[in-house]
């Protein structure tokens, strides 16, 4: 996966964010248009994952202060979970093909309760654009659910309609298949692992401002 700064800086720029958040092994990375693609199998599923997961918040339920439906968000979080964990102390290997499919449904899965638990930062609802999808109050023991299990069940749908369509192109050699799905895994790392913290930050010392004053 090595590519010098000359021979293409945005292929190199791309390489190089993907390594700080994964091992990048060949053997465990989707090769497409050409290229291994930014991160592994299992961190493409979960990075794509979870910029897919935010489109299931149009069918969340303004009014509810449950979590979303926490039986069928571990339902799609624990394949994941057992596939990495299982391969990891030993007991099997997994495959690529695997490895996506429970990224993506964990991913998708985690989304929508990232967003819900925002809510929990009291100056979350503060933010002009953000508020709008924000539960009004976050209650866990609330059996009225912010996102069901229909809303969840289609998100395992897209989880599955997404592996089909990312399966299909890996081999290719067009390039555009590459571009594509690696702008989409950078946009999400950079937003997971660089800007949602640093404006969770943001969110935290500005509560404690208003606090303060």
């Amino acid at each position: 996966m090595t590519v010098s700064l000359v021979e293409n800086p945005i292929l190199f720029l791309f390489n190089f964010i993907g390594s700080l958040v994964c091992h990048q092994l060949p053997e465990r990375t989707l090769w497409v248009g050409g290229h291994y693609l930014p991160v592994c199998a299992r961190d493409t599923g979960a990075y794509l994952g979870l910029l897919l997961g935010y489109f299931l918040l149009p069918l969340r339920r303004k009014e509810a202060s449950g979590p979303p439906n926490l039986w069928i968000t571990s339902l799609m979080v624990t394949p994941m979970i057992v596939d990495a964990g299982t391969q990891w102390i030993g007991l099997r290997t997994s495959t690529n093909e695997l490895r996506l499919i429970t990224g993506l449904l964990f991913g998708i899965a985690s989304a929508p309760l990232l967003v819900y638990l925002l809510s929990v930062v009291p100056s979350s609802k503060k933010v002009p654009i953000l508020r709008n999808f924000l539960p009004k109050t976050a209650e866990l023991d609330d059996k009225n659910k912010w996102l069901n299990q229909w809303a969840l069940g289609i998100g395992s749908l897209i989880a599955i309609s997404s592996f089909f369509t990312i399966n299909s192109v890996v081999g290719s050699v067009n390039s555009l298949f590459y571009w594509s799905l690696s702008s989409l895994i950078i946009i999400s790392v950079i937003w997971h692992i660089a800007l949602l913290p640093l404006f969770l930050i943001i969110l935290f010392l500005f509560g404690l401002k208003t606090e303060t004053n």
